[in-house]
């Protein structure tokens, strides 16, 4: 039988998932969380780290143009070693420095190049553009345009190789975190799975199952508790099932005991009035006489078949005098003549016959009862009703099932508010058999019973299923 425990459809669809993968999912996202704003600080100060270390590289390189610019108009033999000595000052590190004398155009400052390194690193830490432009005099001319023009290129590459590193740890730590916790709530989930097998164990009405003895002190006060609950349950059922068979069989006794006497007192006092009813008829009397001589005839012949009818409702004799299967058989016929329009098979193993005589009333009980629901409720044109013996020795199995193609059912039929199913489903468990039902509308009816030739010794907890 599918398990009944089922989340409530108005929730949300994380709220839907267990409650070990929300506490993951949590951690994830806080992880996440971490790493991103971890990766964001970083970010920022190696953009900030970036502009400084580029602004000071400029501002020195500046200082030595400007040192050139405070000692006046230069000349012409010292320009040229000027010269010289700021184009070595474009080979520092983060600056670059351009030169052009009298009306030439400066060139534009240059894109770094930045082979290895993502263009979105880059693009984030790049500082703003800085340039700084100054002229320096000579006595012949318009004078030098200096050009400084900040180049942070080495400087990110450099900040990308620390950054990678750095991200690199942050994600392994993360990770190694992530799997750490996932470990440990696994562990520490595990007698949640167990309680979850074992509540799904009590509403599969499984009342043998147990619970291990947890380590944890709360797990292990819950599982006495759960134990404790499914030994009680499970005591319940066994003493309800000896209690039903009891009664089922005080019951049997009296509808044999009611359909013996009526068989045999109540048959002989019917026939005894018949006799003389006939006897006087022989005597050739009066009209009125012959008459109600005739009636009385009458109403005996009535009232035995209504005897007959009885005793067959409160116990089939047949079954006492030829077995099972006969009985069976006589049942089948009946209903034959009752619904002729409708196709009743029954296949009966010989070996049926051999279930123990007290408890062969119960299956007989049985195919009754689930042919007057079918009939009663199904409508159905083919009924088959098989028997049969499974071949295992020991413990032997008495197989039956009852198949119809009428409308089925649209519930669970234990659940519903007729008590044919039901007094069935007590029957079998009390017998330490197994009941189960297949129905949905339109599909017609399936019930499928397990009955044991013998109870295993020192059982007292029979066994069941779920239907």
């Amino acid at each position: 039988m599918a398990s009944r425990l089922r989340m409530p459809e108005n929730g949300c669809m994380f709220m839907q998932l267990s409650l070990k993968t929300r506490v993951n999912l949590i951690i994830a996202v806080i992880l996440t969380l971490v790493v991103a704003i971890g990766s964001v600080l970083v970010v920022h100060h190696v953009r900030k780290s970036v502009a400084e270390e580029t602004r000071s590289a400029l501002h020195l390189a500046w200082e030595m143009v400007e040192a050139s610019h405070l000692q006046g108009p230069l000349p012409d033999e010292q320009a040229a070693a000027w010269r010289s000595m700021l184009e070595r000052l474009g080979q520092l590190r983060h600056v670059r420095l351009f030169i052009l004398q009298d009306e030439r155009p400066l060139p534009p400052p240059p894109s770094p190049a930045l082979p290895d390194v993502p263009a979105w690193f880059a693009r984030l830490v790049q500082p703003p553009p800085a340039i700084l432009e100054q002229t320096i005099p000579t006595r012949q001319g318009r004078g030098l345009q200096v050009r400084l023009v900040a180049d942070p290129a080495d400087e990110i590459a450099e900040a990308w190789q620390e950054t990678r590193l750095f991200l690199g740890l942050i994600l392994l730590l993360a990770g190694g975190c992530f799997a750490a916790l996932y470990w440990v709530l696994g562990r520490a989930f595990q007698p949640v799975d167990a309680v979850l097998g074992g509540l799904v164990a009590l509403e599969q009405e499984r009342y043998d199952h147990r619970l291990p003895q947890f380590p944890q002190p709360e797990w292990f006060r819950i599982a006495q508790a759960f134990n404790h609950c499914a030994g009680e349950l499970q005591q319940t059922r066994a003493d309800n099932c000896r209690l039903t068979r009891q009664l089922l069989k005080v019951e049997e006794e009296e509808r044999r005991t009611l359909a013996r006497e009526l068989h045999d007192e109540l048959g002989q006092v019917l026939s005894g009035i018949k006799m003389l009813a006939l006897s006087i008829k022989q005597q050739r009397p009066a009209e009125p006489t012959r008459q109600a001589a005739c009636l009385i005839v009458e109403q005996v012949d009535h009232l035995f078949e209504t005897i007959r009818a009885m005793i067959h409702r409160l116990r089939p004799l047949m079954l006492d005098d030829l077995g099972l299967c006969a009985a069976l058989g006589a049942l089948a016929d009946r209903w034959r003549q009752q619904r002729p329009q409708v196709r009743i098979q029954l296949q009966c193993d010989p070996g049926a016959d051999d279930f123990p005589a007290g408890h062969q009333i119960h299956v007989y009980r049985i195919v009754q009862e689930a042919l007057t629901n079918a009939f009663r409720h199904g409508h159905p044109r083919h009924v088959r009703v098989r028997l049969t013996v499974a071949e295992t020795p020991r413990p032997r199995w008495l197989h039956l099932t009852i198949h119809d193609d009428g409308s089925g059912a649209a519930i669970p039929p234990l659940r519903g508010r007729g008590y044919g199913l039901k007094g069935m489903r007590e029957r079998v468990e009390s017998l330490g058999g197994r009941f189960q039902v297949t129905t949905a509308p339109g599909r017609g009816f399936t019930l499928s019973i397990q009955l044991p030739f013998e109870e295993e010794e020192n059982d007292d907890h029979p066994r069941h299923a779920c239907g």
